[in-house]
């Protein structure tokens, strides 16, 4: 078995790959990266690094060749990801590779309040489904990791401002999104499955902002707010109207229910449960402890 994973000098890349070296050996590893110097580390320790853009196509076949396996990690390019999945899928096809591991999102329906960063999850699911490699695709809740900083802000002013009203999420670290990608990877049987990866509870804003304020110790309160207010209060702080337009509608899909979703699949695929928000907390506790301000506090 020969895996290659892309975008391995990202986070979650590289969560999975340092993962995937504890099961396989160094030289069944491929890691594909526009920045193979990022990587160093790993080709210090024999894993082969290789350049591969997905804006530049023809460099894929030749980063995905020799593999069996691939971990497709879902690009960052915004309005231009299906197409470069679509590259990165057919390059596969002529590579040879025989499985592909996708990571999407949580409920990648039509019509869904988040926009065009779901709609490119929905249509690259539809696009692998096509193809006649074997797939499996990995529907990753938010992470943990990223409600640490937005804690930490909410601990800074002592509230959490929040258009998502009780809609609820499950956060899942992100190194556990990793083990589950490897377990995917590396053992049979999950061909044709979509997997929901979840945290092991759902959580609304006021049951985060609780746990921010028992891990820090200092007192947090949620603040409704609503959409149009939000939007003015964040572009009010200057943030770029993308990101304000993001998390808005981030918000509306929570309180709408989008994320609502809890499931076994990690503890399935792994044979241990997810890690709680309350673990992640505690592991991030001094990032708690201040901010240097964002634009989800204000007011």
């Amino acid at each position: 078995m020969t895996v290659v994973i892309t975008g391995a000098s990202g986070q979650l890349g590289r969560l999975v790959a340092a993962q995937l070296l504890g099961r396989l050996p160094a030289e069944e590893v491929i890691l594909t990266t526009r920045n193979p110097k990022d990587l160093g580390e790993f080709a210090e320790r024999g894993v082969e690094v290789r350049y591969g853009d997905f804006d530049a196509a023809e460099s894929l076949a030749e980063a995905f060749g020799g593999a069996d396996r691939l971990l497709l990690i879902s690009t960052m390019a915004l309005g231009r990801r299906v197409e470069q999945h679509r590259a990165a899928l057919e390059a596969a096809l002529h590579a040879g590779i025989e499985r592909v591991v996708y990571t999407s999102l949580t409920n990648p329906v039509a019509g869904h309040p988040a926009g065009i960063v779901i709609e490119e999850h929905r249509e690259t699911e539809e696009v692998l489904h096509a193809t006649p490699m074997a797939w499996t695709v990995l529907r990753n809740a938010p992470y943990a990791e990223l409600q640490v900083p937005l804690a930490a802000v909410a601990v800074t002013y002592g509230r959490l401002v929040t258009n998502a009203g009780d809609g609820r999420i499950a956060p899942i670290s992100r190194s556990d999104c990793a083990e589950a990608a490897v377990a995917a990877l590396t053992s049979d049987g999950h061909e044709g499955q979509t997997y929901e990866i979840t945290g092991p509870e759902a959580l609304t804003q006021a049951d985060i902002a609780r746990l921010a304020s028992e891990v820090s110790g200092r007192p947090v309160r949620v603040v409704q707010s609503g959409d149009r207010k939000l939007s003015w209060g964040l572009s009010r702080l200057g943030t770029p109207k993308p990101v304000a337009r993001a998390i808005v509608d981030l918000g509306i899909a929570t309180r709408d229910g989008y994320f609502d979703v809890v499931d076994d699949a990690f503890e399935r695929l792994t044979g241990r449960p997810a890690r709680t928000l309350r673990e992640v907390f505690i592991s991030h506790r001094g990032e708690l402890a201040g901010t240097d301000g964002s634009a989800l506090a204000y007011g």
